[in-house]
Parts: C-alpha cells; structure tokens; sequence
C-alpha cells in the first residue's frame, strides 16, 4: 500500500519512480522535490552545535570527516561545520575537510589524511566513522582527547563504550520511525498532497573524546 524509503543519495532514480506511479511514500531523511514528504532530523543545528562545542574548548585546527557526495545529511552536516567556523571566526581549512562513506573503514583511512595537516579536532559525520578514526588515531599514536578531541553523530550504543566514550549528537532515530509510519498511513487516508515534512531536533551528547564534560 505503501512504503518507507530509509536511505538514498541525490539523483536516486526510486524517488521519481514512486512519484510518476503515484505509490504513496515516506522518506526518512530530506528530499529537495516539494512533493516528497518526509521526517528528517535537523542535521545542520546538530553539527553546528558539536563544532561550536569544539571552538568553546579552544580547538583551531577542526577537521571534518563528512559523509559521501550526493549524501544530503552528509552535506547538510558540513554545512553545519562550516556555519560553525564562520561563526565563530576560525578560518576554514579545505586541507581539513575530508569525504568518507559512513563506515569504520573509510574515517581509518580519511584520518590517515588529515594527520599530516595538524589537526587538534576532528567532527565526523557519523558514529561509525568516529569509531574508525578512534582507531586511527590510537595507531598514530595520538592521544584523545589530549591531542586530538573527537566527536561524532548518531549516538549509537557503542558510542558510549567506546575508549574513550565518544561525544556525539544523539538523533532520534525510534521517533523519527513512529513519526515515518504515522505519516505514511496519513497520507494513505487523506492522501498525498500538501507534502509533509518534520524536522526534529537533536541534542548534543558529551562524553569524554572531546576533553571536557562541562562545556555546552
């Protein structure tokens, strides 16, 4: 009857298909056709607020390692990055700014990149990532936070076991499915038009990687 679209890249061929089939749909992340409706997170105020958690800390050199082109959360979190910087007045750095693909291996080698350029703080654009840039940084023989403060963004359960526990942007992921199933079955009775969309709010998470639990 209907269907819930979790995950898709920009010029992702499913969503005109659904719309020229007239298949009701929900997508669970932003979608720039004003006929799409959606629940989405505020991606943007969520980097934002960690970057500017970074600044607060006295952090100069911050990194990013965002998520794959095409990627609207990828690029709405390194908007939030580079809000943050100009914000704040810290020069960005293109040097600093490297693309991953939301995996462990991927953040491993992007840190293998950004090391030689100095930085003392790295933003990852998701925890799984994180995870692997911890790692990376560990081998390198960089202490975190001492010498390179991390912070990601999802808060999944290994977040907080991590060595050291991550700090991170915690979304609400349950919600954003309920709200998701609610709104599809919405749009099956009443159907599809206006689009609706929802964007919910994040919280930063603090824990040890970015060196102080007392800075909001």
């Amino acid at each position: 009857d209907g269907v819930i679209v979790t995950a898709t890249r920009g010029g992702d061929p499913l969503i005109p298909q659904l719309l020229a089939n007239r298949i009701p749909f929900v997508m669970h992340g932003r979608h720039e056709d004003p006929r799409v409706s959606f629940v989405d997170i505020d991606n943007v105020t969520g980097a934002y607020t960690a970057v500017t958690h970074l600044v607060r800390l006295g952090r100069r050199r911050i990194a990013l390692i965002t998520g794959p082109s095409g990627s609207l959360a990828a690029e709405d979190r390194k908007r939030g990055y580079l809000n943050a910087l100009q914000e704040r007045r810290v020069a960005v750095d293109e040097s600093l700014i490297v693309h991953g693909d939301f995996t462990e291996t991927s953040s491993y080698e992007a840190i293998q990149r950004l090391l030689p350029h100095g930085p003392d703080a790295v933003f990852v654009a998701s925890d799984s990532m994180a995870l692997g840039a911890l790692r990376a940084l560990r081998e390198a023989r960089k202490r975190v936070p001492d010498d390179v403060a991390l912070v990601g963004f999802d808060d999944m359960p290994q977040a907080a076991t991590a060595d050291p526990p991550l700090t991170t942007v915690r979304q609400p992921i349950q919600r954003a499915g309920v709200l998701a199933v609610e709104m599809l079955i919405d749009i099956l009775e009443n159907g599809a038009e206006p689009a609706r969309r929802i964007i919910l709010p994040t919280e930063l998470v603090i824990r040890a990687s970015c060196g102080s639990r007392l800075v909001g």
